[in-house]
């Protein structure tokens, strides 16, 4: 059975780019989101396992995101907490 590994955003830089980094094993990307997607991968890290990321929730309840991230996953067909984007 495959491995598979939960990344976390640790920076989101002034550019847009967001770095996303594996606890388990040290993979770490730089993603450019739609409509200028782009994924650079710094770190290979597992490169068998898969990976997957999302928000941190944090106590009281998960982080909402900012506009731009709202207006991306409305136009994927997601609906953030019933909150229009």
């Amino acid at each position: 059975m495959q491995a598979q590994h939960r990344m976390r955003r640790t920076e989101r830089w002034a550019t847009g780019a967001e770095e996303w980094w594996c606890p388990t094993c040290g993979r770490r990307l730089l993603l450019h989101w739609p409509p200028n997607y782009r994924k650079l991968v710094l770190d290979p890290g597992d490169e068998q396992a898969a990976h997957t990321g999302a928000l941190e929730v944090i106590e009281g309840g998960a982080p909402h995101p900012d506009p731009e991230w709202r207006r991306w996953l409305a136009d994927h067909g997601i609906d953030w907490d019933g909150t229009a984007a």
